[in-house]
């Protein structure tokens, strides 16, 4: 169907152009045919294809690409956050580096690595609410870690609470997690 969907957009184009052609002083007798012919073409194959994408959104969703899956995925990086921000005092510099690391290798990458799919899922409205968050809250947690791995522990540790603000105001408490409760 989608092949389908692309060669009706792509023959529209071509249709349209050669009664484009068409147009002059003395216009052809199938130039506003074929012209009008590949712009209706062009507009279905289009609308096909536009459907097709939001099914495949739809069904990607219950894939673990719900508004529900990106919070508990960022409330998940967040305690993360939070048991490490806990124990930041009892590490030297390279375990902080290593264990922030961790958390930016794991989580965080795979989180980040499938924005283009919670925005296509999500709509862009909803993923900027959790998202917002999430990249500051990532790029302070990478500062803490560069931070740690320069030997710069008291600072590294100073901006953990940092990057954990923002991922608790990227999913705060709302209603998912208290209707899970």
């Amino acid at each position: 169907m989608v092949i389908l969907a692309k060669l009706l957009f792509i023959a529209g184009i071509c249709l349209a152009v050669i009664g484009g052609a068409g147009f002059a002083e003395e216009m052809e007798g199938l130039a506003l045919p074929l012209f009008l012919g590949g712009l209706a073409a062009m507009f279905v194959g289009g609308l096909m294809q536009r459907k097709l994408l939001h099914a495949a959104a739809a069904e990607q969703a219950a894939d673990g690409l719900s508004e529900e899956g990106l919070a508990a995925a960022i409330r998940s990086i967040r305690d993360q956050v939070l048991a490490l921000q806990d124990e930041a005092e009892t590490l030297d510099a390279p375990a902080l580096a290593d264990r922030i690391d961790l958390i930016l290798r794991g989580p965080c990458f795979d989180l980040g690595a499938r924005n283009e799919d919670y925005i296509r899922v999500l709509g862009n409205a909803t993923y900027v609410r959790y998202w917002d968050g999430f990249a500051v809250g990532e790029r302070l947690l990478a500062r803490a870690w560069s931070m740690a791995a320069d030997g710069a522990i008291e600072q590294a540790r100073k901006e953990l609470p940092w990057a954990l603000g923002h991922f608790q105001r990227a999913a705060p408490l709302g209603h998912f997690q208290r209707a899970a409760h």
